[in-house]
């Protein structure tokens, strides 16, 4: 038994339901689309969280950078950011300054802080910059463990980024009135 289609009608239903799955989508990973999902008990958790940082990088111009970063919601379990580092690093011979911008999405498998320590990873991309060399954009990938939460103003953090070399970092995330 074959069942027949009639496309003059407009669109079909699974093409009317795939729109509005992507509407959704995309209203979830837009700045406003946070705001609306959080409650009004809620909404200050949606507030932007400030970062600082201190990395180390093992790349083959190792070297140490200190940042400023922050991140919003993005849902629930994702946070969207950005962070700019500034620090030395091995050039040739002798030691000279580098610069990063970076954007990074991040997933935290615990986004209600429900356990003291929360396990995140994500990805993004950089642009990197020394004096003297062109700009150099990578693909970020990231892997972090944030806690313990208690009851301090900060949430420390230890994050392993591969992207353009490896990098280990300590940063320190304001602490969200709910969850991390």
């Amino acid at each position: 038994m074959t069942r027949h289609v009639d496309t003059t009608r407009g669109p079909t239903r699974c093409l009317v339901i795939g729109r509005l799955a992507i509407g959704i989508l995309a209203m979830g990973l837009t700045p406003a689309g946070v705001v609306a999902q959080s409650s009004a008990s809620n909404r200050s958790s949606a507030l932007p969280q400030w970062e600082r940082r201190i990395e180390v990088a093992s790349t083959p111009e190792a070297g140490i950078a200190a940042g400023l970063g922050v991140n919003v919601r993005a849902g629930y379990y994702a946070r969207v950011g950005v962070h700019a580092a500034a620090g030395l690093a091995r050039r040739g011979e002798g030691v000279g300054g580098v610069q990063r911008l970076e954007a990074v999405s991040r997933f935290l498998f615990d986004p209600f802080g429900e356990f003291p320590r929360g396990l995140y990873g994500g990805g993004g991309f950089a642009v990197r910059h020394a004096p003297g060399d062109p700009l150099r954009g990578d693909l970020v990938v990231v892997v972090g463990m944030e806690g313990p939460l208690g009851t301090r103003r900060t949430i420390p953090a230890v994050e392993l980024a591969l992207g353009g070399g490896a990098r280990l970092s300590i940063v320190y995330r304001r602490r969200r009135p709910v969850g991390r």
